[in-house]
């Protein structure tokens, strides 16, 4: 979905040509919004005007009050300010604009199914995560659009640009969108789109901007419009990217003009998918897709989040509900920071993207480096596969000029969480979530979208683990293992330092070893993943192997020591 409003400035129109100059929070489902001064307003559905708003008394709804906006101060109403329905009912208002909207976007069944299959999975030493890797060469379509009364005022050339070019810097963007994401791959992805010549809508703009008619029709009906003008013409749909069904992985649509509808009307800029599937060609079909209008100028921020998710299966890690921060300017698919100069997307989403250039799974007793800028992670998993830490070295500068703060930035991952679940508990908790170093919360307390304090760096923060606040527990409460003792300061290159730790009396659930790589692993009980074992020998066969072996097999406790993640002594009970 588009990406979250948080207090940007829109202009709203009442039926009589009046402006109401609001700020607003949340997306196309669900969204709040007040006037510059702070006062929340609502449409009234009668009358078509904007009122101030006052909450109904089971606190579950904004309703018009009895003064509309402009017609008397608010300062002299005693109104109060920054009204906010109940979490529960502003999440179930969300969810229920989304089942309104009918078949479910592609990108996310695609994403519920490769959830699924990693939740099957069991652990194994060399699994590869099941997620499909988003590399190479990537097409889209852009469909550029005009109205018998509204011609477009950026020629096609500029949109194709915008798109493709590299070393854009057009209207003050940093890249294209083709750049965009060919960094933040790290050049493992290069992805264009097909930029068409403007087709002539059937109907002026008004037809489709009438917000009489529910929120979406007419956008769909302007898209297929378009789609059959070019089918007509004979353009090769086949040099589009699609997935394994066939469906086109982006269709991205531009139509002239401002932005002329309130919230949710009309042509209100907004992603979805189509009612039913459009066919384009005997191999290609369409389904999602984003539409928004020109204006006067193009950014890349709303651009680059929506294909985010039709190209990379990306999900929203904001909460829809509007009632935390989600994961702010720290990612494109949150806040994401600058309209001109998007921040990257987290750690999470380039692993889960095949974009990890490095990728060191972590244990006792290591020194271990971390790059910025060149998707160095370091991991930790949990057994179940689906949960895990992922830590990555986050500077302010680049594409990343506009985060809050600089040094590491430790994510805790379930990706059978969502990040509606601002609570935090065993039960309701983030997909992903951002181990603020400052231990307040901010981000699930809807405080701000990040600041200063929020990633770990000497002199500050130099510790997580079992004891510190915040912590490097599961979900669960478990103890991950994960014990960092010493952050070096931001930088080009921080080092992390892990704990050594003789651990006694482990009980050996499994053995593995791997001809082809000469390499062996055990895996304890309680433990979150594989220890290698330290091969003194090229056939990975060692003694240590082999005691590790004779207690799974005679039901021995050992006592093993670890250092930088592989088991280096082993001792029977």
């Amino acid at each position: 979905m588009p990406i979250p409003y948080t207090g940007e400035e829109f202009t709203f129109y009442n039926p009589d040509g009046s402006e109401v100059r609001v700020r607003g929070w949340g997306d196309q489902f669900f969204a709040v919004f007040e006037t510059l001064e702070g006062y929340t307003v609502v449409k009234d559905p009668k009358s078509g005007f904007y009122h101030y708003a006052e909450l109904s008394p089971d606190k579950s709804t904004l309703l018009p009050g009895r003064i509309r906006v402009g017609d008397v101060p608010p300062e002299q109403l005693s109104l109060p300010q920054h009204l906010q329905i109940d979490r529960q009912a502003a999440k179930k208002q969300a969810r229920a604009a989304e089942e309104e909207a009918g078949v479910r976007p592609r990108w996310m069944q695609r994403r519920d199914e490769h959830q699924q299959k990693k939740a099957r999975m069991a652990p194994s030493p060399d699994d590869e995560d099941p997620s499909p890797a988003t590399v190479g060469n990537y097409v889209g379509l852009c469909l550029l659009i005009q109205f018998p009364d509204v011609p477009g005022t950026i020629d096609s050339g500029k949109i194709d640009n915008f798109c493709n070019q590299t070393e854009y810097s057009e209207f003050g963007n940093n890249g294209s969108v083709r750049d965009y994401f060919y960094d933040i791959s790290d050049g493992k992805l290069t992805y264009m789109n097909r930029v068409t010549a403007y087709y002539t809508a059937n109907h002026n703009r008004s037809h489709y901007t009438n917000p009489a008619i529910s929120f979406g029709m007419r956008a769909r009906e302007l898209i297929i419009e378009a789609l059959n003008d070019l089918k007509n013409k004979g353009f090769n749909f086949s040099q589009l990217t699609a997935d394994g069904s066939g469906y086109v992985r982006a269709l991205n649509i531009f139509y002239a003009g401002a932005r002329v509808n309130n919230w949710s009307e009309g042509l209100w800029p907004h992603s979805w998918a189509l009612a039913s599937p459009y066919t384009a060609s005997s191999n290609r079909k369409f389904s999602d897709y984003q539409i928004t209008n020109i204006g006067s100028q193009l950014t890349l921020r709303t651009f680059c989040h929506e294909n985010g998710h039709m190209i990379c299966d990306f999900p929203d890690l904001y909460d829809y509900g509007g009632q935390s921060s989600g994961v702010g300017n720290f990612c494109l698919m949150c806040s994401g920071g600058s309209n001109v100069n998007p921040t990257q997307v987290c750690a999470y989403l380039k692993y889960d993207a095949g974009w990890a250039s490095k990728l060191t799974n972590l244990g006792p007793g290591m020194s271990v480096n971390v790059s910025s800028g060149k998707n160095d992670f370091l991991i930790l998993k949990k057994s179940n596969q689906t949960e895990y830490f992922i830590i990555e070295n986050r500077r302010q500068n680049k594409r990343d000029t506009a985060l809050p703060d600089e040094g590491l930035a430790i994510w805790h991952v379930d990706e059978l969480g969502s990040n509606d679940n601002e609570q935090m508990t065993l039960a309701k908790h983030y997909k992903c979530s951002l181990e603020q170093a400052d231990g307040r919360l901010d981000l699930e307390r809807r405080a701000n979208n990040g600041d200063s304090t929020d990633l770990f760096g000497a002199p500050d923060y130099r510790k997580f683990g079992f004891s510190t606040t915040p912590n490097s527990k599961w979900w669960d409460g478990s103890a991950s293992g994960l014990e960092i003792t010493n952050i070096s300061a931001p930088g080009v290159t921080i080092t992390v330092k892990t704990q050594a730790l003789w651990q006694n009396n482990r009980e050996v659930l499994r053995t593995h070893a791997k001809n082809s790589t000469k390499s062996a692993w055990a895996y304890f009980k309680g433990d979150s993943a594989w220890n290698q074992v330290s091969a003194s020998t090229t056939d990975g066969c060692t003694n240590l192997f082999f005691t590790l072996c004779e207690g799974l097999a005679n039901n021995r406790k050992v006592d093993v020591l670890i250092k930088d993640g592989k088991i280096i002594q082993a001792t029977l009970k």
